[in-house]
């Protein structure tokens, strides 16, 4: 109880989050994630563990349909010849809910100001079909397993047929390079540092700690104290990475 407690204290949370559900939630895991400025100190990362730059795009309609009815398809290219692409959906303040196919993995975003659950239901990618949407044209619905495609049949929005998902286009990329902290410097959970630039140029700073559902209270306290021991500035407000993006998409598409 005082992890909850001293958690509801020092991380910007929702009021009155529940920290007891999110403990006993069927979700596989919690994400807390907290923006940082850009001109602040830099965050204590295990050197030499930067991994190269990762370029993910958004498969949706030219119009982002699927954004608009909160469905989010992603398309990741890790490296050389390593893909993956995962369909999710996002609810805000719901700490149970639905939890979409069988194989599908659900997570709790705690971020300041909100908790959202994300279902979201993941494949990895054949490099030959992967290139063959990259560089030989092929239309990117090609990228959607069977199951990913049946998913999103069922989160159309009433009036939109599923013929749409054959005219789906990439949108990006977005370019991100992550860094791992070290455990000796956060034992709970696992913490990474994203940098993350925009086709725009904009950039953004992201702490985030990964664990499971019943440490969530401690790894709240411990990002407090970590960002507290390292005079790290957090950014003023918070807006998800995906937000940012669609934001951006749509103001390119139509900047008048």
């Amino acid at each position: 109880m005082g992890d909850r407690r001293a958690a509801a204290e020092v991380f910007p949370l929702p009021d009155g989050i529940d920290w007891h559900g999110v403990g006993r939630s069927d979700a596989d895991s919690v994400e807390l994630k907290m923006l940082l400025t850009l001109d602040g100190r830099p965050v204590p990362t295990e050197s030499g563990r930067r991994r190269g730059a990762r370029r993910v795009y958004l498969l949706d309609t030219p119009e982002l349909d699927l954004c608009g009815a909160g469905v989010h398809v992603r398309v990741r290219r890790r490296g050389p010849r390593r893909y993956d692409l995962v369909v999710r959906v996002r609810d805000s303040d719901r700490v149970t809910g639905r939890r979409g196919p069988q194989e599908a993995r659900v997570e709790l975003d705690v971020l300041p100001g909100n908790l959202l659950r994300t279902t979201e239901l993941r494949r990895t990618l054949d490099p030959d079909l992967a290139a063959g949407c990259f560089e030989a044209g092929d239309p990117p619905a090609c990228l959607l397993s069977g199951a990913q495609r049946r998913w999103l049949e069922t989160l159309l929005p009433e009036g939109l047929s599923a013929t749409l998902l054959d005219d789906l286009v990439l949108h990006g990329p977005l370019t991100t390079h992550r860094y791992r902290v070290p455990r000796a410097r956060f034992a709970v959970g696992r913490a990474f540092l994203e940098h993350c630039r925009y086709p725009s140029g904009l950039e953004l700073r992201e702490l985030s700690v990964k664990c499971r559902p019943a440490d969530a209270p401690r790894a709240a306290v411990a990002m407090a104290r970590f960002l507290a021991d390292h005079s790290i500035e957090v950014a003023r407000g918070h807006r998800t990475k995906t937000a940012l993006w669609i934001e951006e998409i749509r103001e390119a598409a139509d900047p008048g």
